[in-house]
């Protein structure tokens, strides 16, 4: 293993001791050479002592659907729901503010590089017809929005918005939208609508197709594009530069890690 080394770790999903064996493989002498992919919280047992090492350790990450979640509970915008959420000894904590402002840190797309090699980093996807600009640009956009009104983005986030519109039309759904593709996203139309309700390796539709799958304008200026999120994947896309690395440690999978540099993986098994 090349100790200058950097890597994407997938999604943990309060999976803490998985977290912690992987940091020892990939990154022994804590020298964080590694960026999260999101969904560092819920469904897993341990969402509290994952938040707490990412805090403490200076940890960074994009944003995932879970992430953000976990931000508008926080805020008061929305309530932890007992029968999905495993977060209740992480809000108890009462460390809301110090979450918050930590968290606001994070991007939804990011670029990384490593001997010159550039990964784009995102939880979800992107679309297809974004170039590098028009990703970042979306990202600027979202990051924006949540420092310059916390709680009027997260208390308006939660749609099943599919369809692209542009900023001067609405900026609310424009918003929700962009949410939704860097944080939700698994299957699209060749017109960049989304299917947010299928979440196995085959849409419901043959209008839909998984959003890697199309040709990306992004890959002319980056070399690889890494995502989270679609644990039924099990991380198989067949696309030599676009990897997906939730190997569904929560549910019993693995945790991965990703090489940016030559696209090795390392995994740690689950003990969940």
């Amino acid at each position: 293993m090349k100790t200058n080394s950097k890597y994407v770790i997938g999604d943990i999903q309060g999976c803490y001791k998985e977290f912690k064996n992987l940091i020892k493989l990939i990154d022994p002498n804590k020298e964080n050479k590694f960026l999260c992919v999101g969904d560092l919280v819920n469904r897993g047992p341990e969402s509290e002592k994952v938040v707490d090492y990412v805090i403490k350790n200076n940890v960074k990450s994009v944003f995932g659907n879970h992430d953000l979640h976990l931000m508008a509970i926080l805020i008061g915008a929305r309530k932890h729901n007992k029968k999905k959420d495993t977060m209740q000894r992480l809000i108890n904590k009462n460390k809301a503010i110090e979450i918050i402002d930590y968290f606001s840190q994070f991007s939804f797309a990011k670029v990384v590089s490593s001997n010159k090699k550039k990964s784009l980093i995102v939880h979800a996807g992107v679309l297809p017809s974004w170039s590098l600009d028009n990703t970042l640009s979306a990202n600027d956009e979202l990051q924006e929005d949540l420092k310059k009104d916390p709680e009027e983005f997260f208390s308006t986030m939660y749609s099943d918005r599919s369809k692209a519109i542009s900023k001067s039309t609405n900026k609310k759904n424009r918003r929700r939208y962009l949410i939704n593709v860097f944080t939700r996203m698994r299957f699209i139309s060749e017109k960049n609508k989304l299917d947010l309700q299928t979440k196995l390796k085959k849409a419901g539709s043959n209008k839909f197709n998984p959003w890697f799958s199309y040709k990306h304008k992004c890959l002319k200026d980056v070399d690889n594009i890494i995502f989270g999120h679609w644990a039924a994947l099990n991380g198989v896309t067949n696309h030599n530069n676009i990897k997906g690395i939730d190997l569904g440690c929560v549910w019993g999978g693995s945790l991965a890690a990703i090489n940016i540099e030559d696209k090795s993986i390392i995994t740690v098994d689950s003990v969940t």
